[in-house]
């Protein structure tokens, strides 16, 4: 049965303005029926319809003479083609045939096949990823590293590094290559077939005393923490010597950095290390330990996902300083406790301010042990008053939220974005009376009493929480107002901010909530990264037993 004329001529005008989009585009935006009734468009427009009224027409009779296999071409059927693509499908498959000549011309300056499937590809290594660790030209290890030359010359180093790389290529000490059918070729190969010891992804708990290393991240020709803890994984066979002083291949990552002199108490750092106890992760604690320096200890091992970062998986940092209560002393009784025991030459000198860091300066300078050990205890018997706590904790509130910190830090400036961060909260905790040690002749040392000062924040930058305590501090002592520490953190003012000793400094803890609430509920079986939860007890505000180890 044919089809109405009408219905003919609206299928073929619609079949003709599809395959023009620009046209159907000009239609939707004007008035549809002012454009076809120009003239031009009305004659090119008839003649097309005319063609295809008429191929219709044959094909629709065509099929209703026999319902037998018809094996001529359909010419109504639509090609494949770009013409019958809209926009869309024609952008789309030029991009594609774009991206397929690249991808072409990358692998064919790789060196690599362009033809084949696309498993076969998938198979064939890639040059670009391998050309890094080329073992013709390898890569030099890290100058901060041990694994470096030119470190183990400086600081005393000796280390023994096995040539496993002979061993693989199968050539012998004495640089003979082994020939199949030899005993060495056996011993060999039978030492080929032996199970290779697998790699895990672990996270490492880590406490230590940083004042004997210049800070915790690996630095060139200088005797840092990671170094040190990368040598004793090296000696116990967490990390092969391939990997030996290359801290991307063993995906290294540490959860907060420390400057030199400041100690932790949990430092948490994440590798990819090597089971040498197979599932006994205290076992390889205790063998870590063994090439560990006495300030370093690891306290646990735990493993984690493949994909787990330290650094971009934690959520949040606390930091700890402790604050002796006779640094909180007026100006007159700090003037008045160093006059008497400074120099002849020191003391006529009038100086108008006595800070802290002035005083140390001095200390450091001039004055000896004995001289020393008579200022110290005219100041060492001085406890904090309820005015002084209560300045000291207005002064730390001001630090809190969302600030401009390029005051606190070096070589940052006003409108640098990496000036702004977020503080949780900044507060001192009870104050605590620490014993006095004893002297060599017996005699004891007077006890002394230290507030900790505990801050939570996302993130810090070099120096900051030490200025930060500078400055509270200050403003307990009436050395500073509060409207000073409030400009300071503005970007209109430049302040000189002094720093507060690395020594009183620690790392108290870091969380990782969103992986823990992740473990928790896709993985009950796996343990968290919440170590005081292992010990069946809350986080305390601030581990007593820690302090008189920093203290």
């Amino acid at each position: 049965m044919a089809l109405p004329r009408s219905r003919l001529i609206s299928c073929a005008l619609f079949k003709h303005l599809s395959s023009r989009p620009q046209v159907v585009a000009t239609i939707g935006r004007r008035h549809p029926y002012n454009f076809l009734q120009s003239s031009q468009h009305l004659i090119a427009t008839h003649n097309i319809l005319l063609k295809h009224i008429t191929i219709m027409a044959d094909t629709t009779a065509d099929t209703t003479k026999s319902d037998t296999k018809d094996t001529s071409v359909n010419v109504s059927a639509p090609t494949v083609d770009n013409k019958g693509k809209n926009s869309k499908q024609r952008k789309a498959a030029r991009w594609k045939q774009m991206n397929k000549k690249k991808k072409d011309r990358k692998r064919a300056n790789l060196g690599l096949d362009t033809n084949g499937d696309a498993k076969s590809k998938k198979q064939k290594p890639s040059l670009h990823w391998t050309k890094k660790y080329d073992e013709d030209k390898p890569v030099e290890p890290h100058e901060g590293s041990f694994a470096h030359v030119d470190m183990q010359k400086k600081f005393g180093v000796s280390i023994d590094l096995d040539d496993t790389k002979k061993v693989e290529e199968g050539v012998t000490d004495d640089n003979t290559t082994v020939e199949p059918g030899t005993d060495d070729a056996s011993t060999t190969a039978v030492e080929d077939e032996t199970p290779k010891i697998p790699k895990r992804k672990l996270a490492m708990l880590v406490s230590f005393k940083g004042s004997n290393y210049s800070g915790f991240q690996i630095n060139i020709n200088a005797h840092t923490l990671q170094a040190e803890i990368e040598l004793a994984l090296y000696k116990a066979g967490v990390i092969s010597q391939r990997n030996f002083g290359h801290p991307g291949k063993y995906s290294w990552s540490n959860s907060a950095r420390t400057d030199k002199g400041v100690h932790a108490a949990a430092q948490v750092c994440s590798l990819k290390g090597e089971m040498i106890k197979g599932d006994d992760l205290d076992a390889m604690r205790m063998k870590v330990n063994e090439y560990m320096p006495e300030d370093i200890r690891v306290l646990d091992f735990e493993r984690v996902t493949r994909m787990f970062c330290a650094r971009t998986n934690r959520d949040k940092v606390r930091y700890q300083y402790m604050v002796p209560s006779y640094l909180l002393c007026s100006q007159e009784e700090v003037r008045k406790a160093f006059d008497a025991v400074l120099p002849e030459e020191k003391s006529q000198q009038k100086i108008e301010r006595m800070t802290p860091i002035v005083a140390s300066n001095l200390v450091e300078e001039n004055i000896s042990s004995e001289v020393l050990g008579h200022a110290r205890a005219a100041l060492i018997n001085h406890r904090v008053t309820p005015e002084q706590m209560e300045r000291l904790k207005s002064g730390l509130k001001l630090f809190e939220g969302t600030n401009n910190f390029h005051n606190y830090t070096r070589r940052v400036g006003a409108n640098d974005a990496s000036s702004s961060r977020y503080i949780l909260s900044f507060v001192p905790l009870e104050p605590i009376i620490v014993p006095g040690v004893t002297n060599e002749d017996g005699s004891k040392q007077p006890d002394t009493q230290w507030i900790p000062l505990q801050v939570v924040g996302q993130s810090f930058l070099l120096n900051q929480i030490r200025k930060m305590v500078s400055a509270a501090v200050d403003l307990a002592r009436n050395a500073v107002s509060t409207e000073k520490i409030e400009q300071s953190l503005t970007k209109d003012h430049r302040i000189k901010v002094n720093v507060a000793p690395a020594q009183g400094l620690f790392l108290d803890r870091s969380f990782f909530d969103l992986y823990n609430k992740h473990k928790a509920n896709n993985t009950p079986d796996r343990v968290t990264l919440d170590w005081v939860e292992k010990e069946g007890e809350e986080m305390p505000a601030a581990g007593k037993s820690r302090l008189y180890l920093v203290c």
